[in-house]
């Protein structure tokens, strides 16, 4: 396999990728899989995505694979936050943390009650 580009993207622009090669040729095993995962996984609307990633990228030391992280796995609190952010060499600070938390819960789906 070949690598063409490697720019971070979201869960919903690899499944747009993954639909348009699915229908100019067959998919590989492995590619295949990952659009079905991706058909169940993908959670936010075209719309919520753009306004999302505009209003993340405003965001002053946010870098756009955090964006693309953030917009992936939609973190429901500051914990799950701070635990995406536990790799990074400068952390963002708690108040950027709160506001980060804000802008994700706007778009976040909300959870069944059991």
């Amino acid at each position: 396999m070949k690598i063409i580009d490697a720019t971070p993207i979201t869960f919903s622009g690899a499944k747009d990728i993954l639909a348009k090669m699915e229908k100019e040729k067959d998919l590989g095993y492995e590619q295949k899989i990952t659009i079905e995962y991706l058909r169940t996984c993908t959670m936010l609307t075209k719309k919520d995505l753009k306004s999302t990633t505009e209003e993340l990228s405003k965001i002053e030391g946010l870098k756009e694979h955090q964006i693309m992280a953030l917009l992936n796995l939609l973190p429901k609190d500051e914990t799950e936050m701070n635990t995406l952010f536990m790799k990074e060499r400068v952390k963002p600070e708690k108040e950027k943390i709160t506001q980060l938390t804000k802008i994700i819960s706007k778009v976040r789906p909300k959870e069944k009650k059991k």
